[in-house]
């Protein structure tokens, strides 16, 4: 899969291992994840030029996915979330306990993986509601606003096993931290597509994210105060080659 189009936004997404998508109050961004799971009409969206109504259904259940903020779960522990999009997707019991395995090894999960959900901490339910759909492998996975939960180490290890997959995340956010994690950021109004670049093209011009009432990411605020005072000459995207920048 190759793009994914909603033509009510007049928006068609190269798709890359990780796209953040930000707007101001009331840009409907969750709309868009809805409409890709067909939670609300999506006769408008488009799947490699072909209408996303022309799909077999077994399809689009396996490669569009997306995960919401709320606080439902569809069962009562760890390891039943993990298996229970396998189970509606068919998947063989063996292949299902196999994956949910790899996941505890890979995502280290090996602490809450029998613990209830409802005793688990915020951030540890945000964590479980991402990889439930994660394990699927979808094509696709819309996430809404749930990455700004985790820890650093957490997000990268969605980003590899994604990367690693050929995954594709499109991920809602107002933390303008996590904007240094995307390959692409696409900025809304509304239903209007503002601006739709790379990262880093998008992170160089200050009015972009300002329009939407949105800060740029610490990093990149201190490098261009430090442009300002003569320091640097130009904007830096992470510390490590900031701070080499300054000691040089």
């Amino acid at each position: 899969m190759k793009t994914i189009e909603f033509k009510n936004y007049n928006l068609k997404i190269t798709l890359t291992p990780f796209i953040n998508i930000i707007g101001s109050m009331g840009s409907t961004k969750s709309l868009l994840l809805k409409s890709m799971i067909n939670q609300i009409n999506g006769n408008q969206i488009y799947l490699d030029d072909k209408m996303v109504s022309s799909y077999d259904i077994d399809f689009l259940r396996k490669n569009l996915a997306a995960v919401m903020k709320s606080s439902e779960f569809k069962t009562e522990y760890v390891k039943e979330e993990l298996v229970y999009y396998q189970n509606i997707l068919g998947f063989s019991k063996d292949i299902c306990y196999r994956n949910v395995n790899d996941f505890i090894k890979f995502f280290k999960l090996d602490d809450i993986i029998e613990s209830k959900i409802s005793n688990l901490t915020t951030y540890e339910q945000a964590y479980i509601k991402i990889l439930s759909l994660l394990i699927i492998k979808p094509s696709i996975i819309g996430i809404e606003d749930l990455l700004t939960y985790l820890k650093d180490d957490e997000k990268l290890k969605i980003i590899k096993y994604a990367k690693n997959n050929n995954i594709s995340i499109l991920n809602i956010t107002s933390n303008a931290e996590e904007l240094l994690y995307g390959t692409d950021i696409i900025i809304l109004n509304k239903k209007e597509v503002i601006a739709y670049d790379k990262t880093e093209n998008i992170l160089s011009d200050s009015k972009l994210l300002s329009s939407i009432g949105m800060n740029e990411p610490f990093i990149v605020e201190l490098s261009a105060n430090l442009n300002y005072y003569d320091l640097l000459k130009k904007k830096y995207f992470s510390m490590k080659t900031l701070v080499g920048e300054l000691w040089k």
